[in-house]
């Protein structure tokens, strides 16, 4: 299945580059033999703006769709817990597909055939082509800032459901399945929220140097998001199963410091096309104090971090007698247990003793 997701990231361009004609309505007024509108008219403009952006995420909804039925009906997961996990990972990974394909207009061959007929300009060419595409980002920080904090705040399609199903069964008295489920919360699907929250902050960061107006629209995102999230896990929805544990984090991990490299080279790039070598070279200052701290989290965190379930489940062992004293210091690291000096005295070979453990 791999290979056929990939190859689908490939083909991602055909509904992408549909989606990013949606702008041009007159267009596909004609298209259909109907009377084109002014465009001068300020609802042209807000419809043009408008309508690819729902058409896009209505898109990535049905992706989302098939990625978590694949994961249930073809591999044939187990558990929620892996679902989620497997479709945060493919669903992120289309995500930054969606990027870049946006930016080139939707059609990667296009960009491939003029970069095998003129490589000095295709850089040039991806920086316009993202400075025009900044107008289509903004329209979705700003729709997702609003309609989907509003969607999730308001409830209505939980009410709506609930109105349906009352005044389908009006003259029925519901079964007490059927109580109990229409009281159930709601849970939030990790896989479909993190890679939304995710695309954002790369579209943000990436967008810096170039439209320094899209950080304030990524802080209103991420104020109403965090507004919106506070409320609903507190008041209104409720985990029905656990996340996708350490898949899930590993693989958000690799997608945001991919999106810090990715956004320190634009800027090194962009600032160099700009001929601004020295900002260009100021670029190189974050970029190599990333790669530190990211050797160092790798090093002295992440390490760590994949064993401590081992480190867990052999403390537990221990704890209720299944794992004696010995194997304990052979599965249990001493720096990830403080108590274990105290408690044991781990001497050289050549020093043996009664209590000597060795």
């Amino acid at each position: 299945m791999k290979v056929v997701w990939i190859v689908g990231i490939l083909f991602w361009a055909i509904p992408v580059s549909v989606v990013n004609s949606l702008a041009n309505l007159n267009s596909i007024l004609q298209a259909l033999n109907i009377k084109t509108v002014d465009s001068s008219k300020p609802w042209y403009g807000f419809l043009s703006g408008l309508l690819p952006v729902i058409a896009l995420a209505l898109l990535l909804d049905a992706l989302y769709a098939l990625i978590v039925l694949t994961a249930k009906r073809v591999l044939k997961l187990k558990s929620l817990s892996d679902v989620d996990a497997y479709a945060t990972y493919w669903y992120q990974l289309y995500q930054f597909a969606n990027l870049w394909l946006i930016v080139i207009g939707g059609s990667i061959f296009n960009q491939l055939q003029a970069l095998l007929s003129n490589p000095e300009s295709i850089l040039n060419t991806v920086a316009n082509a993202m400075i025009g595409s900044s107008v289509f980002f903004l329209n979705m920080i700003l729709t997702q800032s609003v309609g989907k904090c509003a969607h999730d705040l308001s409830r209505i399609p939980k009410y709506s459901q609930s109105l349906f199903l009352r005044l389908w069964r009006s003259e029925r008295t519901p079964t007490k399945r059927q109580s109990e489920a229409s009281k159930t919360p709601d849970t939030y699907q990790w896989g479909y929220e993190i890679p939304k929250i995710t695309f954002i902050f790369m579209v943000v960061i990436l967008y810096c140097p170039i439209v320094p107006i899209m950080e304030i629209f990524g802080l209103v995102y991420f104020a109403a998001r965090y507004i919106t999230y506070k409320h609903q896990f507190l008041h209104v929805n409720a985990q029905s199963f656990e996340g996708g544990g350490n898949a899930t984090w590993s693989s958000i991990f690799v997608f945001i410091i991919s999106i810090i490299y990715m956004s320190e080279a634009v800027f090194i790039v962009f600032m160099g096309l700009k001929k601004s070598p020295l900002s260009s070279g100021f670029g190189f200052v974050p970029l190599v104090g990333t790669i530190v701290f990211h050797l160092n989290l790798r090093r002295n965190v992440i390490t760590y971090l994949q064993n401590l379930p081992l480190q867990r489940a052999a403390a537990i062992d221990v704890k209720e007698g299944e794992c004696s004293d010995f194997n304990r210091l052979i599965y249990l690291q001493p720096s990830l247990n403080t108590c274990l000096d105290e408690q044991f005295h781990v001497v050289d070979s050549n020093t043996r003793g009664p209590d000597a453990v060795f």
